[in-house]
Order: C-alpha cells, then structure tokens, then sequence
C-alpha cells in the first residue's frame, strides 16, 4: 500500500486508535472479554443459610434468574428470608446432600451451580464439601445420561481459597505465611481439595471457576477486585457474595478456571491483624494440642 508522506502521521493515529480498541484494557485484573452464549437462566445454590450464601441469595434475588436453592433447613431459610416462600423465582429444595433424587431435581434445567458449603473452623471430620462435590458429580452423570440432547456442561462457581493458588507471585503470596495459614486450617481445606479435585476432575460434565478469596472479614462492603494474578490480604463477606454473583452472572468468567477476589479495603495487612492472627492461633492449636476442642466448646457453653 502505497501512503503519501503527508498521510503517515494520520495512518498511525488511526492505526495506533484501532489497536488500543481491538485491546482488552481491563487494569490490574488480568481478565479479557468474551462473549459467552447467554446469561444464566436458572441457578442452584447450594449452602445458603452460611454467610457467604446468605448474602449470595441476597444478591441472586435482585438479578432476573431464577433459583433452585438447596438447604438442609428449609425454616432456618424461611427465618432468614421471611418472603423467600412466596418468591416466583425460588424453589427451594430441603434435604441432606446424599439424597440423590433431591440433587438431580435441584440440577435439572440449571445452567449454573453456586457452591458455598464449607466449615471455617480446623476441626476433625470435615466432609461437608466433598460430600456435596459427590452429590453434585453425580446427579449431573444421571442428567447426562437422561438427556437426549447435547448441551454445554454448566459452570460451578466453587468458593476455594487465595493459600491454593499456584499461580500468585511469591512476594504477594509467602509460601512461609502459606503453609502457616494452610496449617491453621488443616481439616477444612483437605475437604477443600477433596471437592475441588471431585468436581475438576469431570469437565465434560461441569465447567468450574474457582473462587479464591484471602481472609473472610466480617465488615462493611467496600466494593471488590476480581483479578488471575493480584492477591490481597481479605475480603468482606458482602463483597465475596456480590463478587460470586457476578462471576456467575457474566459471561466473560466463563472459561476462567480460577480468579482471586479481594475487597478494594483488604489490601492492608495492618487492618486485619486483630482478625486473622486469633484464628491462626487457634486452628494452630487444634491442629497440634489434642483435645482443643472439647476444652474449647466446654469453656464456650460456661461463658454463655
């Protein structure tokens, strides 16, 4: 192509506009656009009567989806959500996880899974997430089966933890603090990768994006960032449920196997101190004194 000199300048301005808006600029987060199929029609939630998933429901009831929602206590729900009863949008669905014909119902016609189960505490016998990870892989394998005709698998919004991912630069993530923070929590997190390990294990049947918050802070929102290689220090249970929501709720996620969420005020080590090192003390303890927990529960019931 043949440009007069006087045109050369006006080229690369048009050139250089181009490039920068054919360009994913998406700051810090590392995340590019895509257009995925559609938004979710329907959504299961599973786990939302715990502090994630209450404020998950919260957020679910104000996008246009309906919602299958899986509770062991269908009143505790009720109590926590007074109209949730008569909302057209909500089907709730109460049972223990191991019910298989409950699960398949809570999955069929759902295009996305929300999976807040877990336990916070360093306890012995903690099976809840890979119990639901079984439930889970096995219903879809029966929907499989029943289904005569071929759809894409649906995407699981799994919430895992920032102390597994492989991938964050070291001076952001000490492996020190890591085997510290993964020896504090020892027992919920080998339920943790249990569960992780099920539901990656089948792509084909489902497409998961895990949910890699720091450290679970119970304060105001501040608004959240959602990045594949920037870690913080924590995140608010409200900016975690809303940062869950959107995940779920955008397209452009949908093929990212794993995302750190962190509130735009959880960057601040200092600011959570009096917060994270009690826990890391005490799961410390419950992972090297035995009997910690029957001194710790007997001393809980004589305070209260």
């Amino acid at each position: 192509m043949y440009l007069h000199k006087n045109s050369i300048p006006l080229y690369f301005t048009f050139l250089l506009t181009f490039t920068i808006n054919s360009l994913d600029l998406t700051s810090h987060t590392g995340l590019g656009q895509c257009n995925h199929p559609k938004m979710p029609s329907r959504i299961a939630l599973l786990g939302a009567t715990g502090q994630t998933g209450r404020g998950v429901l919260q957020n679910l009831l104000e996008q246009d989806v309906d919602i299958n929602i899986y509770v062991r206590s269908e009143s505790r729900l009720i109590d926590m959500f007074p109209s949730i009863s008569s909302n057209a949008k909500a089907t709730i669905f109460e049972g223990v996880i191991s019910d298989q014909s409950l699960i398949v119902k809570l999955l069929t016609g759902v295009d996305t899974i929300i999976f807040t189960l877990g336990w916070n505490e360093n306890r012995l016998g903690t099976h809840i997430i890979e119990e639901g990870a079984r439930a889970i892989l096995t219903a879809l394998q029966g929907i499989s089966k029943q289904s005569e005709q071929i759809s894409a698998p649906p995407r699981l919004i799994f919430l895992s933890s920032v102390s597994w991912n492989e991938r964050l630069n070291p001076i952001d993530n000490p492996p020190l603090m890591t085997r510290v923070i993964r020896q504090a929590f020892y027992y919920p997190y080998q339920d943790l990768l249990a569960g992780q390990k099920i539901l990656c294990s089948q792509p084909q049947l489902v497409n998961v994006t895990l949910i890699q918050p720091g450290a679970l802070i119970e304060e105001a929102a501040s608004g959240f960032d959602i990045s594949i290689d920037k870690v913080g220090v924590g995140i608010s249970y409200t900016d975690l449920s809303a940062a869950m929501v959107e995940i779920a709720m955008e397209g452009r996620f949908a093929d990212i196997p794993a995302v750190v969420v962190t509130s735009k005020a959880g960057y601040d080590f200092g600011r959570y101190a009096g917060v994270i090192l009690p826990k890391v003390v005490k799961g410390l303890a419950a992972s090297f004194l035995p009997g910690f927990w029957m001194v710790n529960d007997l001393m809980a019931r004589f305070w209260s």
